[in-house]
């Protein structure tokens, strides 16, 4: 059987940068909210956007009952020549997490890969073996420093989106994966309802699903995201990751799957809402959370 440990995450109060934009969602707030919505854990999210003093935010997280599961670090890897040149930022944020006892970091790319992924298209072999050594070099860091694992996330635009980029970042650095539903469907799906791209991916490679996230992609605003040839960045504008019950992934079979490989860790929902209220988002995470409660994905 499987175990979920249930998480969020301040992207689902539309927080994508330390700034706390675009929502602009204060961070108090989004601690109140999410411990209010039912939430006992979550990811730090943009480096800078809750306290980096430790002493204040084991105080604020304290009092609200919530701990932290994993760290965030999203950085643009393709304007490094080396992970040397990003060690310092990595190194004080592992610092941060192993004084909250929590075991990952959460890496993301940034790269200008162009508005619709095609300036890698030509990518010479010797461009993508350095930048996965990058993450590899990245990954090892934290682990024998800091006892923590890098868990790498797929992302739509961005160098590592396609499930044979995935295989080929899995292959060269070893690293597990923070597996992220909606971005998968979203790339390598076909946008049809009940869609099983997610799902047949996860059996495959089970043994490296180290992390989860939750998200789900509208039917009818992905259609049109395809048909007008849309970029991800006005998709996102369009809330195209919609509510975990209405989108293409049937999370009933998700579930089936997650029990089928065994997955024993962490989960986050999370729904990017980049123009949502306080009080949209804040109601969206309940409903997530309910949702994943009422088909017994979580208990």
């Amino acid at each position: 059987m499987s175990k979920v440990t249930i998480a969020t995450a301040p992207c689902s109060w539309g927080v994508w940068y330390a700034d706390g934009t675009p929502s602009g969602t204060p961070w108090n707030i989004f601690l109140d909210q999410a411990a209010a919505a039912g939430y006992r854990a979550l990811e730090l999210g943009p480096d800078g956007y809750l306290p980096t003093d430790e002493a204040v935010l084991r105080e604020e997280l304290t009092r609200r009952g919530l701990e932290v599961c994993s760290g965030t670090c999203c950085y643009q890897f393709d304007r490094y020549a080396s992970f040397d040149d990003f060690r310092t930022p990595v190194e004080a944020l592992c610092q941060r997490l192993t004084a909250f006892g929590a075991k990952y970091l959460v890496a993301m790319d940034e790269s200008d890969v162009g508005q619709y992924s095609e300036k890698k298209r030509d990518f010479a072999p010797e461009v993508w073996n350095g930048f996965l050594e990058k993450i590899r070099r990245m990954g090892e860091f934290t682990r024998d420093t800091y006892g923590i694992e890098v868990v790498y996330h797929p992302h739509i635009k961005s160098m590592i989106e396609t499930e044979a980029e995935i295989e080929r970042l899995m292959d060269y650095t070893g690293l597990r994966l923070c597996f992220d539903t909606g971005h998968h469907a979203y790339v390598n799906g076909d946008g049809a309802r009940g869609e099983t791209s997610a799902i047949d991916f996860m059996k495959k490679h089970a043994d490296k699903i180290a992390y989860l996230h939750f998200k789900n992609v509208d039917h009818d605003i992905f259609a049109r995201v395809r048909r007008e040839n849309l970029d991800s960045d006005t998709a996102f504008d369009l809330d195209v990751m919609c509510d975990l019950r209405d989108g293409i992934i049937d999370f009933g079979a998700l579930r089936d799957a997650i029990d089928a490989i065994g997955f024993d860790g962490i989960g986050v929902i999370e729904q990017d809402l980049p123009r949502a209220t306080t009080d949209e988002a804040f109601a969206a995470a309940r409903r997530n959370l309910e949702y994943l409660r009422e088909i017994h994905l979580i208990d």
